[in-house]
């Protein structure tokens, strides 16, 4: 009887295919182990672009929820431009407008004056108006209350309306009371449609309504006139 050696045909086949096997479970074990290596850098890329497109839909919803504060912080601001208040005030005012020369022509005074930025307007407490132009009799303006416009060319004066023109060559001191006055700082002119009272020397005109215009030394009264004349003392 023969003795079959390990190193025989029939061993030899059977170390091939132990090795074969071996090459095998090998060669699926690299590549189960190539096939988690390949997961890995696609499971990093997903999980990186959700994390990109996450913090993207974060910043686009801070964004609109900051504009929307924003909008809601700025509408009553806005709001409140609009509305009449003051936004400064200035006591003790005194403001001289002078003419191309450099020389004092204009000259507005008040205990206090508070500024309004919705429409640019001002008012005043005891505002004083005097021209101050050499050529021209002095004329003062006084009132207990004034408000002017934006660029100052008109000024609403109420209350105890004084206004007095200095006596000049010729021309008696005049003194005008009236309720309320519109005068216009760059014409010379000042107007109302109430009751007027002109003191002229010693002579008493009263009426309703007056247009004095500084600029043409004229003076014109609407309406119920009625005159007192006193005639100049005579001259020796």
């Amino acid at each position: 009887m023969g003795v079959a050696r390990a190193g025989g045909p029939r061993g030899g086949a059977r170390v091939r295919r132990v090795r074969a096997a071996i090459a095998a479970a090998t060669g699926r074990g690299a590549g189960a182990l190539r096939g988690r290596r390949d997961v890995t850098p696609r499971f990093h890329d997903r999980l990186a672009a959700g994390i990109s497109i996450a913090l993207l839909l974060a910043l686009a919803a801070g964004t609109y929820f900051l504009a929307q504060t924003s909008l809601r912080d700025e509408g009553p601001a806005a709001a409140r431009l609009l509305t009449h208040d003051p936004d400064y005030f200035v006591e003790d005012l005194v403001f001289t407008r002078i003419n191309n020369h450099g020389a004092p022509v204009f000259r507005v005074s008040a205990n206090r004056m508070v500024h309004y930025p919705d429409d640019e307007s001002s008012d005043f407490e005891q505002p004083v108006m005097m021209s101050l132009d050499p050529e021209k009799p002095r004329v003062t303006v006084r009132a207990d209350r004034g408000s002017t416009s934006a660029d100052g060319a008109e000024t609403v004066l109420t209350g105890n309306v004084v206004l007095v023109r200095d006596a000049d060559a010729g021309e008696p001191r005049m003194t005008i009371r009236t309720e309320s006055a519109t005068v216009y700082s760059e014409t010379e002119i000042a107007r109302t449609d109430l009751p007027v009272r002109i003191e002229r020397g010693d002579s008493v005109l009263t009426g309703v309504g007056m247009e004095f215009n500084n600029a043409a030394r004229s003076l014109r009264v609407d309406s119920r006139v009625q005159l007192t004349w006193q005639p100049p003392p005579p001259t020796r």
